[in-house]
């Protein structure tokens, strides 16, 4: 070896002679059981027609056909590889990357960065369906019951970004009195009182006709003394461009309180990965995971951090998904809710959800609290409840209640006699913010729920539902587990409702496609629940 070419950037001509050796296919190298087998033929069958239409068949093709670059993405993915950089990496150096490019040119990472950013949520969605549609040929899918669960997912955006829809409302209202104050101004300097019944945008324009008639020039910088109506007119200007700054964070906003500045669609939501241990607020997005026979059917990116008004638009996009509906929704007690419950039964689901108070009655406070309704004697014939103290509670009226979306339910009103002279008043009705209620006691009753949640804990409380109830916390809890700890993905790399569901999405494909690979090695085909565990 010659050791001056050891500087040449070239590495080639430092090597010394080697054999000449015709390249075979990769695939010889790759073992019989490699999970990329599997996934290649699985993804084989899709049609991928949708997919191409994304391209232009004018001008210059694709490096690499769009259908292979789906194919390596998706096996980045069950690697936990979310990076274009280390996927084209792969893609020099791994024999299995290498051999599901079929031959083609090694792509570069902007080559996966726009096939990412043209894809869009319609294609994979059609992707994800038929991949399920395959799927339940080979195993058990059969559509029987639906695990759904969610979790807060921190955003790709700055911590300290935020907008409040409070304080945008607080400094919108202020606006006003200063527009006041600036008309009294410009009504005083130009001795005319008609300025006072402008609006912003017609002073302003008032502003500058009176300023090219007096020919003011404008000043800027120190050492320069601006005119009066210079000033004004910079006043004017501020109000208005704070009034277009408020208009336009307000509706960005919409229905949520607080957005990223970096990130418009992330709302600020309290986390369990809390590193400074102080409760704060950083930008995330609520994910919700729809799991059947352990792999991921469904996918929801929404922006509310709770799980409640989550529910019905995630089934309603499942429907959109699918042919069929799924007979049994099991889910935990955040998704426990008068419109949920009334949705899904009016549109023939079968539930098995966790009743919000399902741990508290469990407790010996909770059973003897003698001011709550399911505590009381209730006489049917009269309809009034009994309270401790031996008082009857006559129901009064029906009240009508709206929810902020829209739902309107009914609860019927039931009030005490009297409570005076009572000594177990203050057991019985709660003092909020250190302060006795002075008023009779009260009950609100939804029949209508009450029924729901009754027809509800007939099957959360059966041998079906107690399977079910175990199964849901293996399967989608499961899943947030594997991607979040063993994949290690805890934060979004992308911005934007849109790329962050693409995202999702992508990661589903490569989670089923290895639990597939991992049910067919353990021989776990036809599976659906997990047997529950018995004492000998």
């Amino acid at each position: 070896m010659n050791k001056n070419h050891i500087q040449h950037g070239n590495y080639t001509k430092i090597s010394g002679f080697r054999q000449v050796v015709l390249s075979l296919d990769y695939g010889v190298r790759i073992g019989p059981n490699e999970p990329v087998r599997l996934l290649d033929a699985v993804l084989e069958e899709l049609d991928y027609t949708k997919l191409q239409h994304l391209y232009s068949s004018k001008g210059r093709k694709s490096l690499v056909p769009p259908s292979i670059l789906f194919k390596i993405y998706v096996y980045a993915m069950t690697e936990g590889i979310v990076s274009v950089r280390k996927i084209a990496e792969q893609c020099t150096k791994n024999v299995h990357y290498m051999w599901l490019l079929q031959g083609y040119p090694t792509p570069s990472h902007m080559v996966f960065h726009r096939f990412f950013k043209r894809l869009t949520i319609e294609v994979l969605q059609d992707l994800f369906t038929q991949l399920i549609e395959t799927l339940s040929q080979v195993d058990s899918i059969d559509f029987s019951e639906v695990f759904i669960d969610g979790t807060k997912w921190e955003a790709y955006a700055n911590k300290y970004s935020f907008v409040w829809k409070k304080a945008i409302l607080k400094h919108a209202a202020k606006l006003p009195e200063k527009l006041n104050i600036l008309q009294d101004k410009v009504a005083t300097e130009l001795q005319c009182d008609k300025v006072t019944s402008l609006t912003n945008d017609e002073l302003l324009v008032y502003l500058e006709k009176e300023i090219i008639r007096q020919q003011i020039q404008f000043v800027h910088g120190s050492g320069k003394r601006k005119h009066t109506l210079q000033r004004l007119f910079e006043e004017c200007v501020a109000i208005r461009n704070k009034r277009m700054e408020y208009d336009e964070a307000l509706q960005i906003l919409g229905s949520r309180n607080s957005y990223s500045k970096t990130d418009a669609d992330a709302t600020f939501m309290r986390l369990k990965e809390d590193h400074m241990l102080n409760g704060q607020l950083k930008p995330a997005y609520n994910v919700q995971l729809a799991v059947h026979s352990e792999y991921i059917v469904g996918v929801g990116v929404f922006p509310n951090p709770t799980d409640t008004k989550t529910l019905i638009p995630f089934m309603k996009q499942l429907e959109s998904q699918y042919k069929q509906k799924f007979q049994y929704i099991v889910a935990d007690a955040g998704y426990d809710s008068n419109e949920n419950l009334s949705w899904l039964l009016a549109h023939d689901y079968k539930t098995c959800i966790k009743p919000s108070n399902y741990e508290r009655s469990k407790t010996k406070r909770y059973r003897e609290d003698i001011g709550r309704a399911e505590n009381m004697a209730y006489d049917e014939v009269s309809d009034s409840f009994t309270c401790a103290k031996g008082r009857k509670l006559h129901f009064q009226r029906i009240r009508k209640s709206k929810s902020k979306t829209g739902f309107v339910y009914e609860s019927r009103v039931y009030c005490c006699e009297t409570c005076n002279y009572c000594g177990l008043r203050n057991q019985c009705q709660k003092a909020y913010y250190g302060v006795q209620p002075k008023r009779n006691k009260t009950l609100y009753i939804s029949t209508d729920y009450q029924a729901m949640l009754a027809k509800n804990n007939e099957v959360f409380n059966s041998p079906l539902g107690t399977r079910l109830r175990v199964n849901r916390s293996i399967q989608v809890e499961g899943v947030f587990g594997v991607l979040k700890e063993d994949m290690m993905y805890k934060r979004f790399r992308h911005r934007g409702k849109d790329n962050v569901e693409k995202d999702l999405l992508l990661m589903a494909f490569g989670f089923n496609l290895m639990k597939l690979h991992n049910r067919i090695q353990k021989g776990r085909l036809g599976q659906r629940l997990f047997e529950l565990k018995t004492v000998a």
